[in-house]
């Protein structure tokens, strides 16, 4: 191949190509190069064809980059290396670059400023850095906020369908493995699967409202040895639910590419969870059942007491909504990430805690009748008037009590709204985010982009020496349609 190098070879302008036997020209020796560069002059910077003169001094601001590399190159191959063409005799160097971006990027060397253009695509701009052997820290302040959002608003998708094939792998039972793995956990990925996470979402809230129902004193029974029993009905109702939860964790479970990633999965805890405490507090009721003698009345109460606790902690399964409900997975990215947020508001509600508390105790602790009679009960009084509770089960009685307790009032409104405007900001930048994600897979699938993209890539036509087209072996049948011979 011929390497395009513009030189004056001969008294004319025209391409090196590379040397051979045949050819016995060279490149240009860095002598050469280097008495091109001390010349007096600018030099032109040719972007995609938009030309830029520039002197070689302003591109040694930033030398580790691609343009401060060019400076100081002084061989052939360096020069072939950083641009796509070069012309020693008009000291121009080619870049088959988009020229769009390049303004501001020169802009840097010539400024020391970097500025986003408007209407310019942060993704692009930021390649553009990337080649140039530029960073983002670069940038002015102006520029920054919009600069960092827009990048952190661009989708990101989890496992893609390339991605997935290798993540099963190219064994036997993969596509079968696949199938399953999307049907329960893509519902976006055929009919059948959004039925499934349909399915699953009424199995949980229906569970829910039988819970609730349950504990109704209409519908509680007690047998002859006093303990409550719950309605047939309920829990025929429960033995459903539990089995429908069960079999789909379990395919999950054997469809997921990894078994261990799976079990340490946020949401794959969530839904153990929701299963667990029905077998638990099974196994406990026939635990307690099957002892009947008189000197394990008291165990038998404890056993029902844990099994009470664990029949509550079905309550939990709620939290499988958040599988297929955007603002549910917002609200826990949202805590997720603003644990620092959270950790301020903890740490300045327990200071003011412990100072107002203090102060009432002292105050409060010789008068009569008083109910703050040690430091744990002032603490549940500090904590019920900081968050604007205040039962009313405990209250200061001195003027220097109820002074505290003012101002107790106060600081903790203060102190618990400050900075809960951070998290709510938090929460809708991931929900901005995540709708942009969920409305770009959807137009992808409606519009079959995959498709379409399939039918602009397919082979071209070859043609044999004799003129013959070489058709592709699906298109051979069809030779009254693609035979091109005749032109």
């Amino acid at each position: 191949s011929t390497t395009q190098v513009r030189q004056t070879w001969g008294g004319r302008d025209q391409p090196w190509p590379a040397p051979t036997s045949v050819n016995p020209i060279r490149p240009p020796s860095p002598f050469i190069i280097i008495a091109n560069k001390i010349l007096t002059g600018p030099v032109i910077l040719n972007i995609g064809g938009k030309k830029h003169e520039v002197q070689w001094d302003t591109l040694d601001k930033f030398p580790t980059s691609r343009l401060g590399r060019l400076r100081n190159c002084v061989t052939h191959r360096g020069l072939e290396d950083l641009c796509d063409a070069y012309s020693l005799a008009k000291r121009e160097y080619y870049f088959d670059r988009s020229p769009r971006n390049f303004d501001a990027i020169l802009g840097l060397y010539r400024t020391d400023k970097l500025h986003l253009s408007q209407g310019v695509c942060v993704q692009d701009f930021c390649e553009e850095l990337e080649y140039w052997g530029l960073t983002d820290l670069h940038l002015e302040p102006c520029c920054q906020h919009t600069y960092y959002r827009a990048r952190w608003l661009l989708p990101s998708y989890g496992i893609q369908d390339e991605d997935l094939d290798e993540e099963f792998g190219d064994r036997g039972c993969a596509p079968t493995q696949k199938r399953l793995w999307n049907l329960f956990e893509n519902p976006h990925y055929s009919a059948a699967a959004k039925v499934v996470a349909v399915v699953s979402c009424m199995f949980v809230v229906v569970s829910t409202l039988c819970l609730i129902f349950s504990t109704l004193p209409r519908f509680q029974q007690k047998d002859e040895h006093g303990i409550i029993q719950e309605e047939n009905f309920f829990e025929i109702a429960e033995a459903v639910f539990v089995g429908w939860f069960t079999f789909e964790y379990v395919i999950r479970f054997i469809a997921a590419p990894h078994k261990l990633r799976f079990l340490k999965a946020g949401m794959n805890i969530v839904d153990l969870l929701g299963i667990l405490p029905y077998f638990a507090s099974l196994c406990l009721s026939l635990l307690t059942t099957s002892t009947t003698t008189t000197g394990q009345t008291k165990y038998q109460d404890e056993m029902r007491r844990i099994a009470q606790i664990f029949r509550i902690m079905r309550i939990l399964r709620i939290f499988k909504l958040a599988r297929h409900i955007t603002g549910l997975q917002t609200l826990g990215m949202t805590l997720k990430n603003s644990y620092k947020e959270l950790g301020l508001l903890m740490l300045v509600v327990i200071m003011g805690m412990l100072i107002f508390s203090g102060l009432a105790y002292v105050s409060e602790k010789d008068e009569p009748d008083t109910k703050f009679i040690s430091m744990p009960q002032a603490l549940y009084w500090a904590i019920i008037t900081m968050t604007s509770v205040g039962y009313g089960d405990i209250s200061p009685t001195t003027w220097f009590g109820k002074l505290v307790g003012s101002a107790c009032a106060i600081c903790g409104v203060l102190c618990i709204s400050l900075p809960i405007p951070i998290i709510v900001n938090n929460f809708n930048k991931f929900y901005e985010k995540a709708k942009i994600e969920e409305e770009i897979l959807a137009k992808k699938k409606k519009s079959s982009w995959e498709d379409t993209k399939k039918e602009e890539t397919k082979p071209p036509v070859r043609f044999s020496e004799n003129g013959s087209s070489k058709l592709p072996t699906s298109a051979a049948k069809r030779p009254e349609r693609l035979d091109l011979r005749k032109y």
